[in-house]
């Protein structure tokens, strides 16, 4: 177990990801394949699957993130101003485009792709590219509209949907799936569209050539467009499943995995709870979670270990965790009532480190709550369970209310930051994530959530629900 007094200290913060239970029990299956009972599809594990991340957070030129021109005579330039909650962005000009394939790999059933544009006073366009020269789809953003084309072998539209958006920012973030969900020996190909997080689908609509993709392009028209948060992969990145409850995070594991980690032992986190106000107890939350090697491969509550804060009303935070049993979360016991209500007293601008650890030569998985706010008996919160197998090998973070509705949520408020998200064999040699690994997911997450892009320098990310 680390010490009791460790906090590792950096410069610059960044937020979370969490998971909710109810009342202390709650089946977390945090990926779900399913879209509808239509439309599915598994992603097909590390074997095949890739991920291209570009947030132009190091500086430097579009050529350093893995684009190239492919029209027009002005380069684009990397700008702090707009950024994205602080991430700088690519200012495309008008009549210019560029394209990335980095990292694709092609003939996968299924991929997902993300990313934010400020399309304000120009025509800002995201394109998934075809392996035979044309386009598979075409996505713009001019004036508070949205349009979505997909095309044929001819080039002829299959379908379209254009709708305004409603009190749309400066800001659109953008995602989307495209999959065959066929299963016959047919193609049923489909381009799913989100705009700004789930809560709805914003299009759902035929893709004939999908199967084509080979990489994006980004264009401007009528001025300057600018793009950032751009994320192209075979994970799946958005779900919208209706009754299921809302979360978002940053990570891979549980059946979704582009890559799996080395074998490691030890996942850590720090947290700022800037304030929050909740209407009911054991809603909101969120958490750390790490998997042994099935648990990665596998849409299980199998080799899943998770460490979480339900935010409760009256500024009050009830640690919990999961140990390999089912996913049924079980309250610390050093509180003051375990059976009702658990939890405590914590102020607004709270620091927390949480860490899981795997002590083999022990066989006990602990787990570690330190409130670094408080100087009293709910400073520390440890336990521990018997474990005897692999390592671990994937991990993610989550932001998760119990199922509910966006009228449901009204009064429900959270503020906060993640940062020195690390990994490692010990706690003295930990490896902080980087944000090719920490590939972000929403699941039915209402548009009033921000989930903020996944920042290398801290090592974590900014949280607003």
């Amino acid at each position: 177990m680390l010490p009791r007094n460790t906090l590792v200290i950096i410069l610059s913060i960044i937020v979370l990801a969490s998971s909710a239970t109810f009342v202390g029990v709650e089946v977390k299956n945090t990926h779900p394949s399913a879209v509808s009972s239509q439309d599915t599809y598994q992603i097909s594990g590390n074997n095949g699957s890739f991920a291209f991340v570009s947030n132009f957070a190091n500086g430097g030129s579009y050529l350093d993130y893995g684009w190239s021109i492919v029209s027009g005579t002005s380069n684009p330039s990397i700008t702090s101003d707009p950024s994205y909650y602080g991430e700088p962005s690519l200012s495309v000009p008008g009549g210019t485009s560029v394209f990335s394939g980095k990292n694709v790999i092609k003939g996968d059933s299924a991929v997902s792709f993300q990313f934010a544009v400020d399309a304000n006073g120009s025509k800002g366009i995201f394109e998934i590219t075809g392996s035979n020269g044309g386009y598979v789809a075409s996505i713009s953003i001019i004036e508070g509209r949205v349009n979505v084309s997909t095309f044929a072998l001819d080039g002829a539209i299959a379908s379209e949907t254009s709708r305004n958006l409603n009190g749309a920012s400066t800001w659109t973030l953008v995602s989307g799936n495209l999959f065959n969900y066929s299963n016959s020996s047919g193609s049923g190909w489909r381009l799913q569209l989100f705009v700004d997080n789930t809560s709805y689908v914003f299009a759902n609509i035929s893709a004939p050539i999908g199967y084509s993709y080979d990489g994006i392009e980004l264009a401007s028209s009528n001025g300057t467009t600018y793009f950032t948060n751009i994320i192209f992969s075979t994970y799946r990145m958005s779900v919208f499943l209706p009754g299921y409850n809302n979360m978002e995070g940053y990570g891979q594991g549980s059946g979704a995995v582009v890559k799996l980690l080395n074998p490691f032992y030890v996942l850590h986190a720090n947290f700022i709870l800037y304030n929050w106000s909740v209407v009911r107890y054991s809603t909101l939350s969120f958490q750390i979670n790490v998997m042994n090697l099935y648990g990665a491969e596998h849409q299980t509550s199998k080799g899943f270990f998770q460490l979480g804060i339900d935010l409760d009303p009256n500024g009050k935070i009830a640690p919990w965790y999961v140990a390999n049993n089912n996913a049924i979360a079980v309250y610390f016991s050093n509180h003051p009532s375990p059976d009702f209500m658990p939890g405590f007293q914590t102020p607004n601008g709270t620091v927390l480190g949480l860490t899981i650890q795997y002590d083999q030569q022990a066989g006990l998985i602990e787990f570690q709550v330190v409130d670094y706010s408080v100087n009293n008996q709910y400073r520390y919160w440890n336990t521990s369970v018997a474990y005897d197998g692999s390592p671990f090998y994937a991990a993610y973070t989550q932001m998760e209310t119990s199922a509910m509705n966006s009228t449901q949520m009204v009064g429900y408020r959270f503020n906060g930051s993640m940062y020195n998200l690390s990994y490692g064999t010990n706690e003295s040699a930990l490896i902080q994530f980087n944000s090719s690994y920490m590939l972000p997911f929403s699941i039915d997450a209402p548009s009033i959530w921000s989930l903020t892009y996944y920042d290398d320098s801290t090592a974590g990310y900014r949280q607003v629900d």
